[in-house]
């Protein structure tokens, strides 16, 4: 699942220095459609308005342990951890904004896309990882409404060379997290979840249609990854009214393209990445 790896040494412990990042982001929702075999082009792009976080949904497993290392600072997701947005799904019509330039710090619960449109509620087992890590920020871009608005989440946890605990950790948090959406159906009456892959495959994507409660439907499609201590996850959505179907057509590249595109950056700038 991963693309090229690297350790990094003092200059990334610098890098993760750089402040929060803050930001802007919109809506919910979106389709289910055909994906092409590469990444969409690159352009000039939108911005959008920042959407509020949500928590999580049930379940509980036994909780590992273990340290994170800290940056310098405490916080800070450094710019270059953020994916290239022609990655991202549908940036071949709406040529995002770049994500580093729309990112903001999340405190408290992390502001995973997934766990807020299905309207999770954290378990108890859960909350100390979820509301703990070393950095976490998120990132929105796009329009709203029935058109797709893209979000990435990173929740940096540690460098995983420095202590097993935080590799474990972030494997608890991204295990969690992909259960909480495949149990959508569960917290959301209505919703329904199509894993695009395998049970057992190391990184997850998933459409899901979840029915609101104003009467609208919200087209998610899901991308969570781990690699480097973080968590990442890719959200893409658009939220349409009345049955009516989002303003454009989904198309997007083979999850495996996304997968790279969310990694990439992360191992680049990142401590641990395998």
């Amino acid at each position: 699942m991963r693309s090229s790896t690297r350790l990094v040494t003092a200059t990334a412990a610098a890098l993760l220095c750089v402040g929060a990042l803050s930001a802007c982001g919109p809506d919910n929702g979106g389709q289910d459609g055909g994906k092409t075999a590469a990444p969409a082009p690159t352009g000039a792009a939108p911005t959008g308005a920042a959407p509020t976080g949500a928590p999580a949904t049930g379940g509980s497993t036994a909780k590992p342990t273990g340290g994170a290392s800290k940056p310098a600072d405490g916080k800070g997701i450094p710019a270059k951890a953020w994916m290239d947005t022609k990655s991202i799904p549908m940036d071949e019509t709406y040529h995002y904004a770049p994500l580093a330039a729309n990112a903001k710090s999340v405190t408290g619960s992390s502001d995973f896309k997934g766990m807020q449109v299905c309207h999770s509620s954290l378990s108890k087992d859960d909350e100390d990882l979820f509301t703990g890590g070393t950095a976490k920020a998120m990132a929105s871009v796009g329009f709203g409404g029935d058109r797709w608005t893209a979000q990435q989440t990173l929740f940096f946890f540690g460098d995983p060379t420095h202590s097993s605990g935080t590799g474990q950790s972030v494997g608890f948090i991204k295990d969690r997290l992909t259960q909480y959406v495949k149990d959508c159906g569960k917290t959301a009456p209505g919703a329904t979840v199509k894993m695009s892959t395998a049970a057992d495959a190391p990184d997850f994507a998933a459409t899901l249609t979840v029915p609101q409660a104003d009467g609208s439907t919200v087209t998610l499609h899901e991308y969570v990854i781990n690699a480097g201590g973080t968590v990442s996850e890719l959200s893409v959505w658009a939220t349409t009214k009345g049955g009516a179907q989002p303003k454009d057509a989904w198309k997007a590249p083979e999850d495996k393209y996304v997968f790279t595109g969310m990694t990439a950056a992360l191992c680049e700038v990142l401590p641990g990445c395998d």
